[in-house]
């Protein structure tokens, strides 16, 4: 058997449940940040409520998911320990396949925001599958 035989017979147990995000839905994604709380408060002590350096390690973050990453992104906002994208119209990276958006999204984040921070940090990822403008304009509420 080749590899590529091979490949093909098994590549069947990663994509059987590939879910995808339907042309015509507004697709946003919203990452949280994973153990933050204790990441600001014991790790790097950032002060309460609001700390510049923080707010600054969001933004960059944010800004390199928006423009860095090869993802078509409209919009971007960043709130406490969360960014939301709101991403173009025709966006269609990895055919909208949810699992990769998911994988792909936080892994970029987590990279970066780790990278300028200097430790280790993580984010998790949530893509909404929006069927109008009214509830894109909810969502970012």
């Amino acid at each position: 058997m080749t590899f590529d035989e091979l490949d093909g017979r098994m590549r069947v147990f990663e994509t059987a449940h590939d879910l995808c995000v339907l042309p015509g839905l507004h697709m946003a994604a919203r990452l949280d940040g994973r153990g933050f709380t204790r990441l600001t408060k014991e790790g790097h002590r950032f002060e309460a409520p609001f700390d510049e350096r923080f707010r600054d390690l969001m933004l960059a973050t944010a800004e390199y998911l928006m423009t860095g990453c090869g993802f078509g992104v409209a919009y971007g906002y960043a709130q406490s320990d969360e960014i939301s994208l709101l991403f173009a119209p025709d966006e269609n990276g990895f055919g909208r396949k949810l699992r990769k958006l998911h994988s792909v999204l936080a892994g970029e984040a987590s990279a970066k925001f780790s990278l300028l921070l200097g430790a280790v940090a993580a984010f998790d990822c949530r893509v909404s599958q929006l069927p109008s403008a009214e509830q894109v304009v909810d969502h970012f509420r």
